[in-house]
């Protein structure tokens, strides 16, 4: 087994410890996915370029790789709750599929040219520019969600004041109260149905482009992107925005994959033992997703940004 998984072996603690660790960081990543609908790459290419020590390139291919399998498992409790919203999903994909293929075949292949071997501060220059468009990319996105967070908190707050406040305790407005309850996990208490405007498809196929492009380069998803804008323009619920997201992590990852496959970039063995703990993880996501509150989501999404962020300010960048 050792021969066939040998990638374990670079592991600091050793290969039965590595393969421990991996399956646990899938578990922690399938359930953060499933819950946020970012693909969970913040955290696992991050971690197999630091503790596996792979190449910036490796580590997404690896951390796109798992996606499949865990946003899978995931996707199943969201379609039997009936979370996915179909058209915005698959419009999405319309642009992000192929942007995904194109900066996936880009991204391998100058990790291979004489420039982005070119040592830059000690490294490799694929690897400096890699390390700190991330830092700064996911830094700004960290901040972005905990203000929406904060913002989208004291509506709830607000709206759960003024309907105790307002309300006289009726039979119709104790079914009001039973509606409301149920529907808690909603951005407003009636999300109006979608409606394809000119504006609105080319939005989703502008944001298409950046869901893709992202996702190949960090390994991150997209979601951080498409779930903002479902939320916000399309008025979803975050538990929707999440869901229909998760349908577009699913369908680009897989692609992608392959394509990092072909180029020789995958080390399989890593994400066939993350996907296991994904698939269980994921599972567990999406059952939490479906109860959480309207704000719950953000915060999450950004604690574990700015943990990011400051593993690499701590102990990568330092170093040059």
């Amino acid at each position: 087994m050792e021969e066939t998984f040998q990638i374990f072996n670079h592991f600091v603690w050793g290969f039965w410890p590595g393969i421990f660790v991996v399956f646990g960081v899938g578990f922690f990543v399938g359930l953060l996915a499933s819950f946020l609908g970012l693909g969970g790459g913040f955290i696992y290419t991050p971690f197999f370029h630091s503790f596996f020590h792979l190449t910036a390139v490796q580590a997404v291919a690896v951390s796109l790789a798992q996606m499949p399998v865990s946003a899978l498992s995931g996707l199943y409790v969201y379609f039997k709750n009936d979370k996915i919203r179909w058209k915005q999903g698959f419009l999405l994909l319309i642009t992000s599929i192929p942007t995904a293929q194109y900066a996936a075949l880009a991204f391998g292949r100058f990790e291979d040219t004489t420039l982005g071997k070119q040592l830059y501060y000690g490294i490799p220059l694929s690897e400096f520019v890699y390390l700190i468009l991330f830092t700064i990319f996911l830094g700004i996105l960290a901040v972005y969600n905990l203000f929406s967070a904060f913002k989208k908190r004291k509506l709830y707050i607000q709206n759960l004041s003024l309907e105790n406040q307002n309300h006289v305790v009726t039979q119709e407005d104790t079914q009001s109260r039973a509606d409301s309850k149920t529907n808690q996990t909603s951005v407003s208490h009636s999300i109006p149905e979608f409606h394809f405007t000119n504006r609105s498809v080319l939005i989703v196929l502008f944001v298409g482009i950046f869901f893709g492009l992202f996702s190949s380069l960090f390994g991150i998803g997209g979601g951080f992107l498409a779930v903002p804008l479902f939320i916000y323009y399309f008025r979803m619920s975050p538990v929707e925005a999440v869901a229909t997201s998760f349908l577009g992590i699913f369908l680009t990852s897989f692609g992608t994959t392959v394509q990092f496959l072909i180029l020789g970039k995958l080390h399989w063995e890593l994400a066939l033992i993350g996907s296991f703990g994904g698939i269980f993880g994921a599972r567990i996501g999406s059952l939490k997703a479906v109860k959480a509150k309207p704000y719950t989501i953000l915060f999450v999404t950004s604690f574990f940004q700015f943990l990011v962020v400051t593993w690499y300010l701590v102990m990568k960048l330092p170093k040059f």
